[in-house]
């Protein structure tokens, strides 16, 4: 009966002894890791402003870009509507009066050949 309990605390001490030894060298690693991050903290704070510069660069930069893409936008419905209208009143004027429908062909051909220029 005493080498039983004996040795289930042999077994106790031995685990006990292993669990101690590996919180040992767990924060022996973490003595190690704290240095180093003590010894880079102002590359790492270096690091983290030129992060945070790019962020606010990328940011000032997308409100730029919707800005522009907004614009764009604008001027490609003020040309789709008055192409719309263009056609529309060739259209209307073509039944009546063959006279205005030339004219209006000759201001169409223009406004055409003016955009072609243009861009």
């Amino acid at each position: 009966m005493f080498l039983f309990i004996a040795t289930i605390f042999i077994a106790e001490i031995i685990i006990a002894i292993t669990l101690i030894s590996y919180i040992v060298k767990a924060d022996n690693a973490v003595v190690g890791v704290r240095k180093s991050v003590i010894a880079l903290k102002p590359q790492i704070k270096a690091g983290l402003s030129g992060v945070r510069d790019g962020v606010h660069t990328v940011k000032e930069k997308q409100g730029l870009f919707f800005e522009y893409i907004e614009k764009k936008r604008n001027q490609y419905i003020i040309k789709a509507v008055t192409t719309v209208l263009m056609y529309l009143l060739l259209f209307i004027l073509k039944g009546r009066c063959k006279r205005a429908a030339s004219i209006c062909n000759g201001l169409l051909l223009a406004k055409d050949v003016w955009d072609n220029i243009s861009a």
